[in-house]
């Protein structure tokens, strides 16, 4: 590839991101502290939110999220086991309050959630 080639960007994860706003709770598998997040984007293999307690990557949590309600269809409850993949602190909020991006992969989601994540997402 030359310095001035303009390839396009192809996206290469496996599963498409949607763009999300919901919100979440997220607590270590051994217990812990509950952080509410805001979802970013979601998958099916994982997400990106905004955490109001920054967990260290490697971090095993138990998330419960209730994805929204779309026309003829009630939210949707999902609950998972993901890892953090990425951990950044973000700016503080007006309060001072800190925050933090993370990336979560899911290791675990039984066929139930996962038939409701491939519900919400084919519809989003």
């Amino acid at each position: 590839m030359s310095s001035g080639s303009t390839e396009s960007f192809v996206e290469r994860r496996r599963h498409p991101r949607v763009e999300a706003g919901f919100e979440l709770r997220g607590c270590p598998c051994e217990g812990g502290v509950v952080a509410r997040m805001v979802a970013r984007n979601l998958s099916l293999a994982g997400l990106q939110c905004v955490s109001t307690a920054d967990f260290p990557e490697m971090t095993r949590l138990a998330v419960r999220m209730l994805l929204p309600p779309a026309p003829g269809r009630d939210g949707l409850p999902v609950e998972v086991e993901a890892v953090v993949v990425r951990s950044e602190e973000e700016a503080s909020t007006s309060a001072g309050e800190p925050r933090y991006r993370l990336s979560l992969f899911f290791t675990r989601v039984a066929d139930e959630e996962r038939a409701r994540l491939v519900q919400f997402l084919e519809t989003s």
